[in-house]
């Protein structure tokens, strides 16, 4: 016979789910090497700032929550697979609640901090990884927020968006892609070239722009085919082209899938395309990390983390 579980049972157990999520994480040996009372006193510093107009926090507590958010970071990707295996089980949601709790702790760690504002690409890639963490733990909405606050972070993506028409290839599709994904995620930016009568979302109108021009581009520049490769430059360039390819891959479809609402049904190809992407650009840790979270923040948005088809932040 079927027994219902009465409220304070369902409270209890998730409780102990999340007691659970937070011994593994704060068990972890990158966060555990930062003392519970440091981990503490900089998490409070981090609660503050992050929602705290201004610049942000620099010297001499940023090293220290540099390295916090970090270790939290480590501690959860590492049950990145687990909590975005397709199979339901208690294994895949204990994975589910550290990756979200670490990318809850990370993301409170790095958006109190300066971002990296003389270089351009650093800041667009600065706020794609705090996207990205916002999506995973919930906190979109505050994020949004975030680019309201931070002082000069709105400016110097927009700046370095506006010059991307005139890079090379390489660094013209990195850029796109990543101000593609920042409307993805729900950063309020401006699309090239806005509509007033378009009824989707502003940061979907502007990824939908981006990646329009971007197909555009990639017909005219082609592939660097499939002969042999006779340097490592040449590897080097064929592996850039690879992760480029699905990523936009990847991006196009989780971008078509918001748009119509579809969102349940892509989650598993756009794992493999990104899984692929994360493949080729395996031997640079900072791409495979903000990669990463965009795999699980991805996933999150289709619909094949939280099964919700409302979207936080929109």
């Amino acid at each position: 016979m079927h027994v219902l579980t009465g409220q304070s049972d369902r409270t209890l157990d998730q409780r102990d789910a999340l007691a659970v999520a937070r011994a593994t994480l704060d068990e972890h040996w990158a966060v555990s090497a930062v003392p519970l009372e440091r981990r503490t006193l900089l998490l409070e510093r981090a609660d503050e700032a992050a929602v705290a107009a201004g610049i942000g926090l620099g010297e001499p507590v940023a090293d220290g929550l540099a390295l916090l958010g970090t270790a939290y970071e480590l501690a959860a990707l590492g049950q990145l697979d687990a909590a975005l295996d397709a199979t339901p089980g208690p294994q895949r949601d204990l994975a589910r609640a550290v990756l979200t709790l670490g990318a809850s702790r990370a993301y409170r760690c790095g958006a109190s901090l300066r971002p990296p504002l003389d270089d351009g690409e650093g800041a667009l890639t600065w706020a794609l990884r705090l996207g990205a963490l916002a999506m995973v733990s919930g906190q979109t909405d505050v994020y949004a927020d975030w680019w309201q606050k931070r002082d000069g972070i709105a400016a110097a993506v927009e700046n370095y968006a506006r010059g991307l028409d005139e890079q090379s290839w390489e660094p013209y599709a990195r850029g796109t892609l990543w101000m593609a994904w920042l409307g993805l995620l729900g950063a309020p930016i401006s699309a090239p070239s806005e509509d007033p009568s378009e009824a989707a979302p502003r940061p979907l109108v502007a990824t939908r722009t981006r990646l329009a021009a971007f197909r555009e581009r990639r017909a005219e520049h082609g592939s660097t085919g499939d002969g042999p490769v006779l340097s490592t430059a040449a590897l080097r360039a064929r592996m850039a082209e690879f992760a480029v390819r699905h990523l936009a891959d990847a991006t196009e479809l989780l971008t078509i899938a918001v748009l119509r609402r579809t969102l349940p049904d892509v989650s598993a190809e756009f794992k493999l395309r990104l899984s692929a992407a994360r493949s080729a650009m395996a031997g640079d840790h900072g791409q495979d990390v903000l990669l990463a979270w965009l795999q699980a923040a991805g996933v999150t948005l289709a619909g094949g983390v939280t099964a919700q088809l409302e979207l936080p932040g929109f």
